[in-house]
C-alpha cells in the first residue's frame, strides 16, 4: 500500500511538472505572438503594410487567434481590415487568384505571371474562418468559395499547382498531380468553406465537400508511406534540389489546420494519418534540429536537404516541427525546439519571415487551450 501511495504521489507531482510547464511555455509564446503582432500596428491601430505572398491572409489569422486567446479588440480589428483587404485584392482580379511571380511555361517557354497554392489555400481558408466567426458575411464567404471552386480542379483528385492570373490557364495538364502541399493546401480551404457555406449555399458547400475529399480520401491518404511520410509530389517522385522534408511538414501543417477549420474532418481515418506523420517528424526530423545534433533523416533525403536544420539560418523550419510535434502531444520535444526557434523570432517583419514565425505560434496556441 506504501508503494502504491509513493508512485501515486510521484505521478500526481509529474502531472503538476508537466502542467506548469506547459502554461509557462504558452506565456512565453504568447509574449512572443503579441510581440510580433504590437509592431505591425500603428499608433492608429491600423496595420502596416506588408509584403510576400500571402503575407495578409496568414497574419490576419494570427491577428484573430491572438483576439480568440487574449479578447484584445485591437487584434480583432486588425484581423477584420487584414481580411478586406485580401478580399479587395482578390476582387481586382478576373479570377480572384492573387500574383505571387513570373512563371514559365515548360512547353513554349512564355512567361506569365503565376498564382495559385499553397498561397492560395491560406488566404482563403484565413479569411474564411475570420469571416465564419465573425458572422453576417455570407456574400463574401460565397465569393471565396467560387473562386475555390472555379479553379482548375481534375476530378482524379487534385487542383493546378498554379495558374497564370491574366487567363486562368493551368502552367501544366491537369492529367499531371500537383506537388501534395499544393493540393493539400487547397483541400484545407474547401474543407473549411465547405463548413462554412453549409447554411448560406447548401449547393456550393456540397461541391466543395466533395471536390476536398475526393483529394483528401482518394490522394493523400492514399500517398501515405507506412512510415508516415508523404513524398513531395502524389506520383512519390522527390526532386534532388528541393528540402523534401519541408513539404512534408507544410502538408502536415495544412491537414492540421483543416482539422480546425472544419470539426468534421476530426475523425479516425484523418487523426490515424496525422499521428504517423507526426511520429515521422519526431523519430525522423526532430533529430536533425536545433538544439538536438544529430545527423539528417537517411531514409527520406535528397541532395536539397540540409544535413542538419541550424535554426539561426533557417528558423522556419523549427517553427514548422515545433507545431507538428506539438499537434502531435510530442510536448517534451516540441517545446524544446519551439523555445529554440523563438530565438531567432524576426520581431516586426512585415514579410514571410514574419509570418514563418507568428503563423506557427499562434497555431500552437489555439492547440493548446482547453
Amino acid at each position: 500500500m506504501k508503494t502504491h501511495a509513493l508512485i501515486l504521489s510521484l505521478c500526481v507531482l509529474y502531472g503538476h511538472a508537466i502542467a506548469a510547464d506547459v502554461t509557462a511555455f504558452k506565456s512565453r509564446l504568447l509574449a512572443a505572438t503579441t510581440k510580433h503582432l504590437n509592431l505591425l500596428l500603428n499608433k492608429d491601430g491600423t496595420v502596416t503594410t506588408l509584403k510576400g505572398k500571402g503575407a495578409d491572409g496568414e497574419e490576419a489569422l494570427a491577428f484573430y487567434r491572438a483576439f480568440e486567446v487574449t479578447g484584445d479588440q485591437s487584434y480583432r480589428k486588425a484581423a477584420l481590415s487584414l481580411a478586406d483587404r485580401v478580399l479587395h485584392d482578390m476582387r481586382e482580379m478576373k479570377f480572384g487568384v492573387l500574383p505571387i511571380k513570373e512563371k514559365e511555361k515548360p512547353e513554349s517557354g512564355k512567361t506569365f505571371i503565376g498564382g495559385g497554392p499553397p498561397a492560395l489555400g491560406f488566404y482563403t481558408a484565413n479569411v474564411a474562418y475570420i469571416l465564419h466567426k465573425e458572422g453576417g458575411r455570407g456574400e463574401d464567404l460565397q465569393y471565396l468559395g467560387k473562386v475555390l471552386n472555379e479553379f482548375p480542379w481534375s476530378e482524379e483528385g487534385w487542383w493546378s499547382a498554379d495558374i497564370d492570373v491574366k487567363t486562368g490557364e493551368s502552367k501544366q495538364p491537369l492529367t499531371k498531380p500537383s506537388i501534395i502541399n499544393k493540393s493539400a493546401a487547397i483541400a484545407m480551404a474547401t474543407g473549411m468553406l465547405s463548413e462554412a457555406l453549409r447554411s448560406v449555399s447548401p449547393e456550393l458547400s456540397a461541391r466543395l465537400k466533395q471536390k476536398t475529399d475526393k483529394c483528401l480520401y482518394s490522394q493523400i491518404l492514399p500517398a501515405q508511406l507506412e512510415d508516415g511520410f508523404w513524398h513531395y509530389s502524389l506520383s512519390g517522385n522527390d526532386p534532388k534540389d528541393k528540402d523534401i522534408l519541408g513539404y512534408f511538414m507544410l502538408t502536415t501543417h495544412v491537414l492540421m489546420e483543416l482539422q480546425h477549420f472544419n470539426s468534421a474532418y476530426r475523425e479516425p481515418e484523418l487523426d490515424a494519418a496525422l499521428k504517423k506523420a507526426q511520429t515521422f517528424a519526431l523519430n525522423c526530423i526532430a533529430p536533425m534540429t536545433d538544439p538536438n545534433t544529430g545527423p539528417a533523416c537517411a531514409a527520406h533525403s535528397t541532395a536539397g536537404t540540409p544535413k542538419h536544420y541550424t535554426l539561426a539560418d533557417e528558423p522556419k523550419r523549427g517553427f514548422q516541427l515545433g507545431l507538428v510535434l506539438i499537434g502531435g502531444g510530442f510536448l517534451d520535444e516540441g517545446i524544446k525546439i519551439m523555445d529554440a526557434s523563438l530565438k531567432h523570432f524576426d520581431f516586426g517583419n512585415g514579410g514571410m519571415d514574419g509570418v514563418h514565425a507568428v503563423a506557427p505560434t499562434a497555431s500552437i496556441l489555439m492547440h493548446l487551450r482547453p
